[in-house]
């Protein structure tokens, strides 16, 4: 294979683990951060100006970033997947026509909450310091 060949393949993978990436964030059982993670090893190959982009996306960044550097998932990232998972579970639960699939639905929210919540939370803020250009006077 050539390389713009191979670097066009990867860019489409890359483009397809995006959007399941995307789909996922809302979405209880599709995982968000393992398709944004493969998302950033296929961009990674196929162009780095995409690479760059992803890792420094102000939403999805955040994901691999975390991961990354096993921070662990802010409050307000918690919150966030919190609520997606509630809000599509109590649809899937409200369409649900037998009493087993609700049931099954709450086993899986159950669940994924749980994990979230014992998942570790990362800082709002930076735990470094700057350092001090001032020089001291003697």
């Amino acid at each position: 294979m050539t390389g713009t060949f191979k670097a066009k393949l990867y860019l489409i993978a890359g483009w397809i683990s995006v959007v399941l990436g995307i789909i996922g964030i809302p979405t209880p059982l599709l995982p968000t951060t393992p398709f944004l993670l493969l998302a950033a090893f296929c961009f990674a190959r196929g162009s780095q100006r995409w690479h760059d982009w992803l890792v420094n996306h102000h939403i999805l960044g955040a994901y691999i970033t975390a991961f990354r550097d096993q921070k662990g998932l802010t409050v307000k990232q918690k919150w966030r997947v919190a609520a997606s998972i509630i809000i599509s579970l109590a649809m899937t639960g409200w369409f649900a026509p037998r009493i087993e699939g609700r049931l099954g639905v709450i086993v899986i929210g159950t669940f994924w909450l749980t994990w979230l919540y014992r998942y570790r939370t990362a800082p709002d803020t930076p735990t470094t310091t700057p350092i001090s250009t001032a020089t001291e006077k003697s």
